[in-house]
């Protein structure tokens, strides 16, 4: 039985969603401030954490960060009243799994959250347990690891995926629409500049010089390419 951590500072609605995923059969741990919510996570370990952005200590922003220098692989849901794209892509960058807009349906949000879950089990019994390379970086997808020229850089759960998929389909052209049918699936419609932030993230952590990319190359109009033998992006 999943556990779902939820940090909301707005005691009807944590009351409601309390509620509600107790009655579909999670466990529940509440929390009505940031750092109330970064504490109960170390005490409560969930599988799971739905997160407000709008918090009277810290913000949701400042909690995912927290959560995600330490925790690579816990899912986090964000809950806000804002549904602009900023906030979206800053929340997809810090490393949330799904974003829900309030006002929304009990029904929607545990459909996504079981999702969620079901794709985060499926990861854990199929670990990768290998490092893989990528010219001079070692990537070391099980544990979230890019390991070049002397540093180690994190993977957001996000970023984690899409260099899965460019890695596994080498030298094939990998469309947006793939990466975001296979990274966010139903839960979320991301934009193709939001694929193309987590691409720039990514090179970033495993090209010598991102603004040449020698790896991860772009195909106008189309995707991505990640290539066996580097040469420049020309």
């Amino acid at each position: 039985m999943a556990k779902i951590l939820i940090i909301e500072d707005d005691g009807t609605i944590l009351d409601t969603l309390a509620n509600a995923l107790n009655f579909h059969g999670f466990i529940v741990a509440t929390a009505e401030s940031g750092l109330k919510g970064l504490k109960n996570f170390e005490k409560e370990t969930p599988d799971l954490v739905l997160l407000d952005i709008m918090l009277p200590d810290l913000s949701g922003f400042e909690v995912c960060r927290s959560i995600r220098s330490n925790n690579e692989s816990v899912p986090i849901v964000m809950l806000t009243a804002k549904d602009g794209e900023s906030d979206k892509l800053l929340g997809f960058e810090l490393g949330i799994d799904d974003y829900v807009t309030k006002p929304f349906s009990a029904g929607e949000l545990v459909a996504r959250i079981r999702a969620i879950l079901r794709r985060s089990a499926g990861q854990k019994m199929n670990p990768l347990h290998e490092a893989l390379r990528v010219g001079d970086a070692e990537i070391d997808l099980d544990n979230f690891i890019v390991k070049h020229r002397g540093k180690e850089h994190r993977l957001s759960p996000k970023e984690k995926a899409i260099l899965e998929i460019l890695v596994r389909n080498r030298d094939m052209v990998i469309s947006r629409d793939r990466i975001i049918d296979e990274v966010w699936g139903d839960e979320y419609f991301p934009t193709a500049k939001t694929v193309d932030n987590f691409i720039r993230k990514i090179r970033v952590k495993i090209e010598a010089d991102p603004s040449r990319p020698r790896f991860i190359h772009s195909v106008h109009g189309v995707g991505f390419v990640l290539k066996s033998e580097g040469e420049d992006d020309g």
